[in-house]
């Protein structure tokens, strides 16, 4: 009984101590106007990590065995990706990894749907229009492998929002669940989305709005994702002491 009780309150400690620090970089971003404030970065990390660490913490209170595997997978492939993104600046590396979390959320929402043939055709279309679009574009500013890599970024991304939204309906999860899997999958989508623009837009306010817009998104849909691997019972039991 002990073991459960410090289980669930390190899960709310964690999360709360998430939301802090979400409070605490955005105010650091907002007044020094330095999204790349070593404080800054160094919190945001620190934030990733924690949802990493309370994917750990599902145990037993999960959906399955491979669902807890698969949310823990896509955390650890977070991590990875945002210490190439955020800390050591290897952008390829980065959206390589960050594929790979699109991939893992795409086969856990796929497995936990009764019709997930539709999330395969879904993404060849996706891939194609990619690919297609990769041929005709030049964007003399960014790597040509980038973009390339970043445009399969793209359809694996859209495909795993489809997914995401297509559990509601379709999935295996509770209702709560599901719509806290495609919320989280949505804010994650506009993260990127903001993502992309940030790095076509040259510079100005404009530029540095579109840097604050991307973690004002991604935090809070990572740590949804990370509590989308949890029953919601047990939710419950951990955020109102039931």
């Amino acid at each position: 009984m002990d073991k459960l009780i410090s289980n669930k309150n390190l899960i709310k400690i964690s999360s709360k101590t998430i939301i802090i620090i979400y409070f605490i970089f955005l105010c650091i971003d907002f007044i020094t106007k330095d999204l790349k404030n070593t404080y800054s970065v160094t919190l945001k990390y620190s934030a990733i990590l924690l949802c990493f660490i309370i994917s750990l913490l599902i145990k037993s209170h999960g959906y399955s065995k491979r669902d807890k595997s698969l949310v823990q997978i896509a955390r650890l492939f977070t991590l990875i990706a945002d210490y190439f993104l955020a800390i050591s600046g290897n952008y390829i590396m980065g959206v390589f990894f960050f594929s790979l979390v699109q991939i893992t959320y795409i086969i856990r929402h796929s497995i936990m749907e009764n019709s997930n043939y539709k999330n395969l055709m879904f993404f060849i279309v996706s891939l194609s229009i990619a690919l297609t679009i990769s041929l005709r574009i030049e964007i003399t500013s960014i790597e040509k492998n980038l973009v390339v890599l970043a445009l399969i970024y793209a359809s694996l991304l859209i495909t795993s929002l489809y997914c995401s939204v297509s559990t509601i309906t379709r999935g295996k999860y509770s209702q709560k669940t599901s719509w806290i899997i495609a919320l989280g999958m949505f804010l994650f989508f506009m993260c990127d989305l903001n993502v992309g623009l940030y790095n076509i837009v040259a510079g100005g306010n404009i530029k540095f709005f579109l840097g604050f817009l991307i973690w004002l998104f991604y935090l809070p849909s990572q740590l949804l994702l990370t509590l989308s691997g949890f029953k919601v019972q047990y939710l419950k039991k951990v955020f109102c002491n039931i």
